[in-house]
């Protein structure tokens, strides 16, 4: 039967026999007597205390709670005794093997992942792990940049990261994080020059206040007000450096994301996805790959950059990486090349338009009313594609393949040069070529037809996206004979296009009335007086054509001239001269 104690080791608990105790005791007073005289004597101490706890609280378990001479002196061979410490201490002064410059690296089987408070940017998580994996702690760093900006997960695993990883504070805890071993030797060299480094650092810092208050005293005041001046401008300018930083990393992320978005295909383009936006303006034949690569680069990696000269100037870095921004600018420059590259080739193939002019056979009476209106052929469906581009409509059908393009033609009313109504038909397209551009206008789908005194205009041209959209429209003319009237049905209310009428009311709202023509153009027959006025005061312009109605006089002014008709005279202005003409009064 042997005497127990109980002992508070580094804040640590245990039951002890009395020789275990007596064995533990001589060993730590014979470790003060031997660092009395060193600088940082209690902290090493403190920490040799520290690890002797750690590795004593090891030897413990539930079927075993009491600590005797074979663990003391187990812990004490892993610590090292003082009398090795002199040993080694008197080696190297004879040696001289170690200089003052020099230091000695172990390596130790096991190492303990912790943060580095010492070599922080945030929290010490990637200096911590680059000492644990005895790497670099700026690839640490890029890697969860990387992640941060490809996947979007770099910052919480950051976070996480930063909160489960402890700091290591202790001597002891540095050196198991770096792997070094810890016994009596470490932990008094670390210390030793953390506290010489420290020592070093407010001798600089005493000498610099020293210098900064001689050189002050002999300033004269007018340095001095300079100096202050000076120091507050650069107070200031430092933080307005690091809101543009802060606004630099925060756009930059933000239009980052916004691209990665588009390169993989998330979100929609006025209710078409990004490829579907991409392939039905570039063809299923376009390298969209490439494109896509190069718009990475040309883009993403300016963006990248401003994200990082803004975290440069957050934390105020001033290291430069001139490899970074070589690479970088090379890659840029090829991702430039790409995008103009295939981009110039995508527009070539709109360089060159071909009108396909078809006159429609019609033969209506001019004693009847001409009545326009549409053939309903095409009618929405729920799947259809809808968008609007260059200020129309447009419908694709994917229920099919390859996928139906529909578009609205235009419809347009000018004067006869004759008595006849004529119909003309204008398809065009757009190519690398006129034959190519001629090729895909008569592929364009559409038809007009008479009955009796009705002209009937489909609702929609149409196209397969195998030819792919290259400007294709139809024009629909039609040539009154002056004193014809014509009805515009409500059918084809958003499809008039360009009509001059003396009454300066607009394409839209020509419809669901009936038109007389005459030398200035359709005048209205069915419309009401409040109609009338309110479009009594107006201009009117059109694509070739002006009217401009006041209650005194209408001027009408197109490519033939210009023509002014009031009250008291008719003046046109032509080619062919000035003619007036007086009215009776």
């Amino acid at each position: 039967m042997n005497k127990t104690l109980t002992i508070n080791l580094a804040g640590l608990v245990f039951n002890i026999e009395e020789n275990a105790y007596q064995l533990l005791k001589d060993y730590l007073a014979a470790i003060k007597n031997q660092f009395k005289n060193e600088e940082g004597c209690d902290e090493i101490v403190a920490d040799i205390e520290a690890r002797l706890a750690e590795l004593l609280k090891a030897k413990t378990h539930e079927g075993k709670q009491v600590l005797v001479d074979a663990d003391i002196h187990e812990a004490i061979n892993v610590m090292g005794k003082p009398s090795d410490f002199e040993e080694n201490t008197s080696e190297e002064k004879q040696s001289g093997s170690t200089s003052h410059n020099q230091k000695t690296y172990y390596t130790n089987k096991t190492r303990r992942v912790f943060r580095d408070g010492d070599n922080k940017v945030l929290g010490g998580v990637c200096s911590g792990i680059a000492s644990y994996f005895d790497t670099d702690p700026l690839w640490i760093r890029l890697a969860l940049v990387v992640l941060f900006f490809g996947f979007g997960s770099g910052l919480l695993l950051y976070i996480i990261l930063w909160i489960i990883i402890p700091e290591a504070k202790t001597t002891a805890e540095k050196l198991e994080m770096r792997g070094d071993p810890i016994d009596i030797n470490t932990i008094s060299q670390t210390i030793k020059e953390e506290a010489s480094q420290l020592k070093n650092r407010v001798q600089d810092f005493g000498n610099g206040v020293k210098n900064e208050f001689t050189s002050q005293r002999s300033q004269s005041v007018g340095n001095k007000i300079g100096n202050l001046i000076y120091t507050i401008f650069h107070g200031i300018f430092k933080v307005i450096s690091k809101i543009f930083g802060a606004l630099f990393v925060l756009f930059g992320t933000l239009l980052f994301v916004a691209l990665l978005l588009v390169l993989f295909n998330v979100g929609t383009i006025d209710g078409l996805s990004v490829n579907e936006f991409l392939h039905t303006f570039a063809g299923a034949d376009f390298p969209m790959f490439w494109f896509k690569t190069g718009l990475a680069m040309c883009v993403g990696i300016p963006l990248c950059m401003m994200v990082y000269k803004g975290l440069k100037l957050v934390l105020g870095i001033k290291t430069s990486y001139r490899w970074l921004n070589l690479s970088t600018g090379i890659l840029w420059v090829i991702g430039l090349v790409l995008c103009l590259y295939l981009s110039m080739s995508l527009l070539s193939d709109f360089s060159e338009e071909a009108p396909l002019k078809t006159q429609i056979d019609v033969h209506f009476t001019n004693t009847d009313t001409l009545i326009v209106k549409s053939n309903k052929i095409y009618q929405k469906n729920t799947t259809d594609l809808d968008f609007g581009f260059d200020n129309d409509r447009w419908l694709i059908n994917n229920t099919v393949e390859p996928s139906v393009w529909w578009g609205k033609p235009r419809v347009k009313i000018i004067t006869s040069e004759n008595d006849s109504v004529s119909v003309f038909m204008i398809k065009t397209a757009g190519g690398k070529q006129k034959t190519e551009a001629s090729l895909r206008a008569k592929n364009i789908n559409y038809t007009a037809s008479q009955q009796g005194s009705v002209l009937l205009l489909d609702n929609y041209f149409s196209f397969v996206n195998t030819d792919k959209y290259r400007n294709q429209g139809v024009d629909m003319l039609i040539k009154l004979p002056k004193n014809k009237i014509v009805y515009l049905d409500n059918s084809l209310k958003y499809q008039w296009y360009d009509i001059e009428n003396v009454n300066g009311i607009g394409d839209a709202e020509m419809s669901g009335k009936y038109w007389k023509m005459t030398e200035n153009g359709l005048t209205c027959l069915s419309c009401t007086k409040e109609e009338l006025m309110n479009n009594k005061d107006s201009v009117d312009v059109h694509e070739h054509t002006i009217n401009i109605n006041d209650s005194n006089a209408q001027v009408h002014i197109n490519k033939h001239g210009i023509e002014i008709n009031s009250k008291e005279a008719h003046v046109k202005i032509s080619g062919d001269g000035i003619k007036v003409e007086e009215k009776k009064k």
